[in-house]
């Protein structure tokens, strides 16, 4: 599959310092940018666990660099990871006030381990009606993945069918059709589908990209892109191999 000019490669799950788990703590925020251009990205979401204290340096050090920088969050369920990705001018105190909402407290900060406290409709529901784009991170990993979970079948496909719910992200892509087209036994909602590389550390960030077509790089283009799926996502091993970038 040949790409034209205006699908942008992109990772839209990056952690920084700020979570917990990350490996390096002496990373900066130039340094994960840097690595991210590196290898021929245009945009990645800053994804940290429960916070949002991680952006706005990255997002300083992206606009320097000519990088697009998603402010976004992975939040923690007792129903799984999901990731919120927001449009770029977004504050940290609306973010802070969207976590207080959903019973992520304070000291949760970056940490994976600490569950909000609201029901996963709630917490949807906060979050796209703030404008949100909701991505289930992850989903076939366990335990942390939605369908890995030990919530029932039921719960499940709750989320699943969920109208908030804007995309999959999987870690296994020859699956991406099957999702695409609704032919996973149990969940028959047709779901667009991303892969990213949940960097923990700058030599994760692009491991898992996926090209987006958008016209100009933004919050809209991604919902267009999530909504015309088909032929908006492509992953790296869908495309033709003399047109990477």
């Amino acid at each position: 599959m040949s790409l034209n000019n205006k699908f942008r490669k992109v990772d839209l799950h990056i952690h920084t310092p700020v979570s917990t788990c990350y490996s390096d703590k002496s990373t900066t925020p130039d340094r994960i940018v840097d690595a991210a251009l590196a290898i021929g990205l245009e945009a990645i979401a800053v994804t940290d666990h429960n916070t949002g204290e991680g952006i706005d340096t990255v997002s300083r050090a992206g606009a320097e660099k000519g990088l697009v920088v998603f402010p976004g969050v992975e939040l923690s369920t007792k129903e799984g990871h999901f990731v919120s990705i927001f449009d770029t001018n977004i504050s940290l105190g609306y973010l802070r006030t969207l976590l207080d909402g959903v019973g992520i407290t304070q000291e949760a900060a970056g940490d994976g381990h600490a569950l909000a406290t609201a029901d996963i409709e709630s917490i949807f529901r906060i979050f796209h009606e703030a404008g949100g784009i909701i991505i289930a991170a992850h989903i076939d990993r366990w335990p942390s993945g939605f369908i890995e979970t030990k919530q029932s079948r039921r719960v499940k496909e709750i989320i699943h069918a969920s109208d908030c719910l804007d995309a999959l992200e999987i870690t296994i892509p020859q699956n991406k059709g099957l999702w695409n087209e609704g032919l996973v036994h149990g969940y028959p909602r047709k779901s667009a589908c991303i892969q990213a590389s949940d960097a923990h550390s700058i030599t994760e960030i692009g491991r898992r990209p996926v090209y987006i077509e958008m016209e100009q790089i933004g919050i809209t283009g991604l919902r267009s892109a999530f909504k015309y799926y088909r032929n908006k996502i492509v992953f790296p091993q869908d495309k033709s191999t003399d047109n990477s970038k």
